[in-house]
């Protein structure tokens, strides 16, 4: 496995900013120089390192990176699932609701994202303008490009707000952008994920599921339209991806979270064979009080009496001052031999649970309740007893809320679309105001770009 560095130049609004990218798990043996953007498109197998690039971004610096700086960490102690005791007064701004625009991870997030977001534009305009690769080759990159652009895009929105879209990498157009408003947003990402659902292929890109294929933008689709309140197609577009075989089912709940969970749709290689997730090394501590974000003993007290999620999924360190808990989806913080877990962004679970939400609100009670005690059964628990809609729609989100915890923000997304945040947090979160289920814009983006104001309301 050959590992190169190649460091590129590139511009985000007004400033030049430096990236070292890793190719990481590529076998692709790119030339020693460094490549140019129209060489990078003249065969299949530099395009396809190009491309390898951007998942390596993805997984070192991205929101959906498993480090202290990710959305799976940050969002947790924003929302009601961790606690932070530590030193970083960065980290305390998001557990305690007192974040101010300065705020480096605010900057980190806007920053990491864009940049990109423009490698990602960079790959399109350079498919777009290639002779030399074939059609069907220009198909599948541009597919798996307009995803995560898409992708990147939903967790801007859904953090910020109003938010430039951009799908250019013109400096002059970037420098001074405007924000789109968030309707406009939302139907760009659409327009951007369908037409990659069209373009990529059944079968992964790659020989294990670290790339998007097709049954992963549906899966996305899903997710969109369920925020959306799309709930005809979010059941759809669940129902693709649950019904297709490459998607099994574990009933094994310890198997969850392996490398080869045949129930994974996404997954973030870990960059080397033998290292594992970073999630496992940002949750897990072995001494407390720990300096780490731990998991809230509110939180892990309302599990269910024998929920194997409970059991399985969170670790226990006690000492004579107390007892604290970490997240323990993700076991190995350490290298092994081979690698044994990869960070997973789409799985079969969230499907089922779509799909139970979707029919929850189209009044199917019966194929509601079915999908949601699939997710029970294997958590050990009885079936629901919830048989109305009300009923079910809040027996949906306190299994949303146990089965996806400290997986990229889903439990802070679910209280704001279903705008419980102030109900579920101001009796618990001192700093809490209403204004606050968006967060601030970086300050630094502000005062270089004024078109960017005014800043969001509250900041």
């Amino acid at each position: 496995m050959k590992t190169r560095f190649n460091t590129i130049r590139i511009i985000i609004g007004a400033v030049f900013i430096s990236l070292t990218a890793c190719e990481g798990f590529t076998e692709v043996d790119t030339p020693q120089s460094q490549l140019t953007t129209p060489a990078v498109f003249e065969n299949v197998k530099t395009a396809d390192a190009a491309m390898a690039d951007i998942y390596a971004r993805l997984r070192e610096d991205s929101m959906v990176a498993g480090t202290l700086s990710g959305l799976s960490s940050l969002l947790s102690n924003y929302s009601d699932e961790m606690q932070y005791t530590g030193s970083s007064i960065e980290i305390m701004q998001f557990n305690n609701h007192t974040i101010t625009p300065s705020n480096s991870l605010i900057t980190g997030l806007w920053n990491s994202t864009y940049s990109e977001i423009y490698a990602v534009n960079l790959m399109l305009e350079g498919l777009q303008n290639s002779k030399s690769l074939t059609e069907n080759d220009k198909a599948r990159l541009s597919g798996e490009a307009l995803f995560i652009r898409g992708y990147l895009h939903f967790y801007l929105v859904n953090l910020f707000g109003d938010v430039p879209y951009i799908t250019t990498t013109d400096y002059n157009a970037n420098k001074a952008v405007l924000k789109t408003p968030q309707e406009q947003v939302w139907l760009n990402i659409i327009d951007d994920v369908t037409e990659a659902e069209k373009l990529l292929t059944v079968e992964y890109p790659s020989q294990e599921r670290v790339r998007v294929n097709k049954a992963a933008a549906s899966a996305f689709l899903a997710r969109i339209y369920l925020y959306r309140e799309d709930w005809v197609n979010a059941a759809a577009k669940a129902t693709a991806v649950i019904n297709d075989p490459k998607y099994i089912w574990l009933d094994d709940i310890s198997k969850e979270f392996l490398r080869q969970s045949t129930a994974t749709i996404w997954a973030l290689h870990p960059g080397t064979a033998g290292l594992n997730t970073k999630d496992a090394r940002t949750f897990i501590f072995s001494s407390g009080p720990p300096s780490k974000p731990s998991l809230s003993a509110l939180f892990t007290a309302s599990f269910e009496s024998g929920d194997l999620r409970r059991i399985q999924w969170v670790r226990t360190v006690s000492n004579a001052s107390g007892s604290w808990y970490s997240s323990y989806k993700y076991k190995q913080p350490l290298g092994t031999a081979s690698s044994q877990e990869y960070t997973i962004l789409f799985r079969l679970a969230e499907q089922y649970l779509i799909r139970s939400e979707a029919n929850a609100h189209l009044s199917n009670i019966s194929i509601a309740q079915e999908d949601l005690n699939k997710i029970r059964r294997r958590a050990g628990l009885a079936d629901t007893s919830a048989d109305t809609e009300m009923e079910l729609l809040e027996a949906i989100a306190k299994e949303r809320r146990y089965e996806l915890f400290t997986e990229q923000g889903h439990r802070w997304f679910d209280l704001k679309r279903t705008e419980k945040a102030t109900a579920v947090l101001s009796p618990i979160k001192p700093g809490w105001e209403d204004t606050q289920t968006i967060l601030p814009l970086p300050q630094s983006e502000l005062l270089l770009n004024q078109n960017l104001l005014p800043q969001n309301s509250g900041y």
